[in-house]
């Protein structure tokens, strides 16, 4: 696994985490966060920094366990969106380290 996957793989991860932390500590976002992703996304991060993807809840049920593989990044075409943030304009570390509060409201200034 290259530097870039690394990378995309620990912003995932992050992310991921403080969605469902959130999501098992606010009803009302959970339901959010089943029904419409990218509203959820908008609303923990203050915009959806990949718009252009399909997002999947999947909610485990009682006697149940889900395991999901992640795509390899590595073989994937980067959407426009991330692009964009290559080519300058976003600290890509601000992906990487915001995430890891749990009472952050939106992302951060750089």
């Amino acid at each position: 696994m290259n530097d870039f996957s690394k990378n995309m793989a620990i912003a995932r991860n992050n992310i991921q985490r403080t969605l469902i932390d959130k999501a098992s500590e606010d009803a009302a976002f959970r339901k959010l966060l089943k029904e419409n992703p990218h509203a959820a996304l908008r609303e923990l991060l203050g915009n959806d920094p990949i718009p252009s993807l399909t997002i999947r809840v999947i909610e485990e049920q009682p006697g149940e366990v889900t395991l999901v593989l992640p795509r390899n990044v590595a073989e994937d075409e980067l959407p426009d969106e991330l692009l964009d943030l290559a080519s300058g304009g976003t600290l890509f570390m601000a992906f990487l380290e915001w995430p890891m509060s749990n009472k952050a409201k939106g992302c951060p200034k750089t």
